[in-house]
């Protein structure tokens, strides 16, 4: 077998490395220039210059300036940059503001009518909000905001010099690691107001109870006082041009309230409570709780926005009058790249693969794809089944000399087994038995024992019967012997004398991989190694003890391992020893060669390998130069699942969503996995030998496609079970479709190849993987470095190789970043979800950036003409998620309040897991659906209405706009939250047949599968429901799902049974295995 060098490379990675030149008004995409005109806008930040003639303001990322009495606004700063937030200077002449026309959002400065632009601030990934003047016009103060996940919720005030510099801290994060923004100096240079968030609550917050306070600080002596809290909060404070009063903005029940401040008696009173809902009860942090506002220089009337509308508010009478504005509004919008891809071809390759196992001598590989083991003869052979069971295999590892292959398999009635067979696959042996989960074996040098790890704590895989731990066990057979509480991937020492495993702890808020060993009887523990921070992992050592290789921000590098008693520090840019660098597009499974002389890993289908040389003797320097050639392509094709015989359905309303037919009496004929006719019932020929399923009034449509389901198990890695309960749960409801647009790689990709096979049930899977997450530090290690177009090319190339779709672009913080992306997944063919994170300004980015789709619902509670022309005039999609409603208390709740979802017969069969961390009562995670819902929050019917009801009815405007709206349901609860999700819409006056829309054609029209799923047409793919009551009624009763069709296989409802043509009762999850003597309770509630 050809072996491959690989090129050595000291790789400096630095916390903040430099950005590669990147033009955000030019990304050499195609593009169109809109225009439209409006006078009314969302979310405005408003100015007033010094002498009160004139305002400035900002709408859909352009600032404009206007006469003080209205008219027609001037453009100031436009182009596709987003820039925001305008502050006159003192004397009027200059303005600062936020743009990101650097890639990143800094302070910029130009003068009052445009000219002269300049950059203040030189933030990268670090990026600054609510940017105002000091009193000298020569400093301007900004809120910056931390790229570190761990900190993604705090930030600092830092004063910034306008001839340059790095600026300095002001106002420290504050105890709690929340944030202070909305910082105002007074008119006498001696005091700095802002907002400070007081509570860290979690998800749900109720404004009302005054989480946030206005902070004075002294700058002379850095003495600050708590000024403003109380009920209602406080936030965007303005001091008056006088200095004796101090505007600010305070929540009363369901409205949003200008409040003045008297800074001699110290009297508090209300101004004006017709203002737009502020941002108070978002759990994310805002450079503005409200936008920026100003006084007159009068010191009595105040420009503020409010209702689409700006106002001059007269703050002795609380009389408000319009200041009318008319702006033609011209945007660059990025097009939208289309991607095609085929569904259900007829034979397909297998690229799901995590691990691989290469036999001593190189001459074969064993690896795991649709969730089975596979032997290939290298390079060029045909893959076969090591075994021919059903359960599902993974683990591979070869003994030394090769004569043993361990594997461990899985059946969910019955757990894990370690196994062992001889090198042709033949005399195997189950060596243990766990109802937990058995990972990572490994032999002794020796070839007598094996080491192996057990997950005793999966609510998916066995519960929580199991004892978690390491073991080891005689391969001629034997008892297992407890060694260790815990660990993963277990290796013996080069003697076999001891075994060594890595452990994972947190440290304050850095997660740690160290390694360790003990004896082969457990004792004696020694660390060697640590890796700290998340994006550190995977510590990997070599069977002779020489090499270390490990995975830092997603990259795989290689380091000499020596023994000095002392624990060495891993990082790939900080060891003390050499560090090379094994991949630039990253890999799977990685593992070592029996003589320690080789290191393997997988992507997609392509077999790597590096030969690890005694000593480092050159390094390369340049990453992008990596060149790496696959040593085999593994080339397992097989065959898509595709039943036999004929349905048809009569005699039943059909809702085909072509356009707006509806068939009262209609019959839909499916043949295979294709829809074969559709029409009315006197005029579909019925083959004799079709089954006939007669609907007798019921309703067939096309199946749901949930563009927002969060329902894949296993979200950390590792093995899948057979059956997938949320996926039995999903299809229970009705979704024939789910897109998780955050999830892991192999459970999303392999289970998607698994269903294609024909060896999995569920809904069709199409899923971003690991998402791309722009923040270094996340605990689930999906920080991905995006600091040039290269980076984003391999990213996407690596998704690319594993079957990807689309990828997920999630907190980047940087707009190059989410641009470089776009373009990347252009080149490569992989769509580009984005997440909305709760940012109005870089959701507006996002609009006309050309993403696929924007997750969730702008944070706002009204959407005006501006945005829904913007959104109407572009390309991206938009699913708004109003279950979890960004800006104000989630949707969920609304349903939590008002229904006994616990009793439904669906929700007991297939749901003992819903997603309970965002109740309002704190409760853990992964909690069954009775503890989250039995207890919940009462709700006013009016913060409804300032919250999910006011954003459904936006959600409405944009849809009636054109603009392609999904419905998806977060996977609060398996299945069901998708129909919470359609009646959330009801609520906001979008009406059955639309709703409908948005849960099936608008969803495969997003995903580019529009001419294979979403409608009942001819040719089309066999995905169906059937609804016992009529949805064109009452949208309550698009539950009533009484059988589901995917690709062509029917499914009763209730029990997840195939019937039809194919009789085949599901298996039993261990849940449903023991007699509980009629007690309501079952074994997935036994633990977190």
């Amino acid at each position: 077998m050809p072996n491959l060098l690989f090129v050595l490379i000291i790789g400096l990675i630095l916390h903040n490395p430099a950005v590669a030149e990147w033009d955000v008004s030019e990304t050499g995409q195609p593009y169109r220039d809109v225009s439209f005109e409006v006078e009314e806008g969302t979310w405005m930040s408003v100015d007033v210059s010094p002498d009160g003639r004139h305002l400035v303001f900002d709408l859909l990322g352009d600032i404009y300036t206007l006469p003080a009495s209205g008219g027609t606004a001037r453009l100031v700063h436009g182009g596709p940059a987003i820039e925001r937030n305008p502050r006159f200077s003192p004397d009027g002449e200059s303005l600062l503001y936020i743009s990101d026309r650097s890639g990143s959002d800094n302070a910029w400065v130009s003068d009052s009518n445009g000219s002269n632009a300049r950059q203040l601030t030189d933030e990268n990934v670090n990026v600054l909000a609510g940017a105002s003047w000091a009193t000298d016009g020569q400093s301007v103060i900004a809120a910056r905001v931390f790229a570190v996940s761990t900190r993604r919720q705090g930030s600092e005030i830092r004063l910034y010099h306008s001839a340059g510099g790095s600026g300095r801290i002001l106002v420290p994060t504050p105890a709690n690691g929340r944030d202070v923004q909305e910082a105002r100096i007074s008119p006498d240079g001696e005091h700095l107001y802002y907002t400070q968030r007081l509570t860290d609550t979690g998800i749900v917050i109720d404004p009302n109870h005054g989480h946030f306070a206005i902070q004075r600080r002294d700058l002379a002596t850095g003495e600050t006082v708590e000024l403003l809290r109380g009920f209602g909060g406080a936030v965007a404070p303005q001091p008056s041009p006088d200095g004796r009063q101090l505007a600010f903005v305070r929540r009363v029940k369901d409205k949003t309230v200008l409040f003045l401040y008297d800074a001699e008696s110290g009297e508090q009173r209300p101004v004006y409570d017709d203002l737009d809902r502020d941002l108070q009860a978002d759990f994310v942090q805002q450079g503005t709780y409200y936008p920026p506002y100003n006084w007159f220089p009068d010191n009595r009337h105040i420009a503020i926005w409010g209702k689409g509308r700006l106002f001059r508010i007269d703050t002795r009478t609380g009389d408000a009058s319009e200041i009318p504005f008319h702006v033609k509004v011209q945007q660059r919008i990025t097009e939208v790249p289309r991607v095609e891809h085929e569904l259900a071809p007829s034979r397909f390759t297998a690229r799901a693969v995590p691990q691989v196992a290469v036999q001593p001598d190189g001459d074969s590989a064993v690896f795991v794809a649709v969730g089975r083991l596979w032997r290939k003869s290298l390079p060029d052979g045909k893959p076969q089944r090591v075994s021919s069971a059903s359960a599902v295999e993974f683990d591979p590892v070869f003994s030394a000399d090769g004569k043993r292959l361990a594997y461990v398999a899985w059946d969910d009635e019955k757990g894990s087994t370690l196994n062992v067979v001889g090198a042709n696959g033949r005399n195997g042996r189950t060596l243990a038995h766990s109802r937990g989960l058995i990972r990572q074996p490994a032999f002794s040098p020796d070839g007598s024992e094996l080491v192996y790890a057990v997950d005793g704590h999966n609510k998916t895989l066995g519960g929580y019967r199991a004892s978690a731990g390491l073991f080891r066990v005689p391969v001629a057979g034997g008892a297992s012997q407890r060694i260790a509480d815990e660990g993963l991937a277990p290796q013996f020492s080069s003697d076999g004398r001891r075994v060594y495993y890595v452990a994972v702890s947190y440290e304050g808020d850095d997660q740690v991989h160290r390694l360790l060993s003990i004896t082969t009887d457990g004792y004696d523990e020694h660390e060697h190694a640590r890796a700290t921070g998340a994006d550190r992992s995977q510590l990997r050592l070599s069977p002779d003890g020489r090499w270390l290789a490990f995975m830092e921000k997603q990259q795989f590098y290689l380091l000499p391992y020596r023994e000095t008693g002392d624990s060495l520090t891993v990082s790939a840019s900080d060891s003390g020893f050499p560090v090379a660098q094994l991949t630039n597009q990253s890999g799977y499974g990685l593992s070592w060669s029996a003589d320690s002389k080789t290191l393997y890993w997988m992507l997609g289908e392509e077999l790597y390998g590096a030969i690890a040389t005694e000593r480092l003797a050159s390094v390369a320097t340049v990453p992008d130069t990596l060149s790496n050639e696959p040593l085999a392509r593994l080339q397992l094709e097989l065959p898509s699942d595709t039943p036999e015989g004929t349905t048809a359905f009569t005699n039943g309303r059909v809702i085909t969503m072509r356009g707006d037919e509806v068939i009262e009496k209609g019959s839909v004929l499916v043949r295979g996995n294709r829809i074969e006719a559709v029409g009315e019932a006197d005029k579909v020929d019925i083959p004799d030998a079709a089954r006939v399923v007669d609907l007798k009034g019921a309703t067939v449509m096309p199946g749901l496609v949930d563009m927002h389901g969060h329902i894949d198990c296993c979200y950390m890695g590792g093995p899948l079970p057979q059956k997938q309960p949320g996926h039995y749960a999903a299809m229970a409801f009705g979704v024939t479709t789910n897109f998780d647009p955050y999830t892991s790689d192999f459970p999303s990709y392999m289970a998607s190849e698994m269903q294609r096979a024909g060896l999995a049930t569920g809904p069709r899977s199409i899923g971003s993987g690991r998402v791309i997450y722009g923040r270094v530090n996340k605990g689930d290690a999906s920080y991905e470095p995006v600091f040039s177009y290269q980076d984003a090319v391999n990213l996407m190339r690596r998704k690319k190789a594993l079957g990807g779709l689309v990828i997920k672009s999630y907190r980047q913080p940087m707009r190059s970043q989410r641009q470089m992306l776009v373009k990347a997944g252009r080149e490569v063919g992989v769509r580009v979800d984005v997440e909305g994170e709760s940012h109005f300004y870089n959701n507006i980015g996002m609009i006309l950036d050309g993403h696929m789709n924007l997750e969730h619902n702008l944070p706002v509670a009204n959407y005006y003409e501006d945005v829904i022309q913007l959104l109407a005039h572009g390309e991206t999609s938009n699913t708004p998620t109003l279950i979890v409603t960004f800006g104000e208390i989630f949707g969920e709740n609304y349903f939590y309040q008002s229904t006994r979802a616990w009793e439904e017969p669906r929700i007991r069969s297939f749901v003992q897991e819903v997603i309970s961390g965002y109740s309002p009562l704190n409760v853990h995670g992964g909690a069954p659906m009775h503890v989250r819902a039995m207890t919940s929050m009462q709700v006013a019917d009016e913060i409804w209405e300032v919250g999910f009801k006011s954003v459904a009815r936006s959600v409405r405007r944009q849809e009636a706009a054109g603009v392609i709206t999904n419905a998806g349901s977060h996977g609060q609860v398996a299945g069901l939250t998708l129909h919470w999700e359609m009646w959330l819409m009801a609520l906001g006056g979008m009406e059955p047949h639309r709703i409908l829309r948005t849960a099936t054609w608008n969803g495969a029209r997003t995903l580019g599968l529009d001419q294979q799923i979403g409608s009942l047409e001819v040719g089309k793919l066999a995905d169906l429901i059937i609804l016992e009551e009529n949805p064109l009624e009452d949208i309550r009763n698009s539950t009533s799902v009484r059988y589901t069709m995917v690709n062509g296989r029917l499914y009763d409802a209730l029990s997840m049974d195939e019937i039809g043509h194919y009789e085949r009762p599901r298996g039993k999850f261990y849940w449903e295995l023991e007699d509980y003597h009629g007690i309501d309770w079952n074994e997935a509630w036994s633990g977190q």
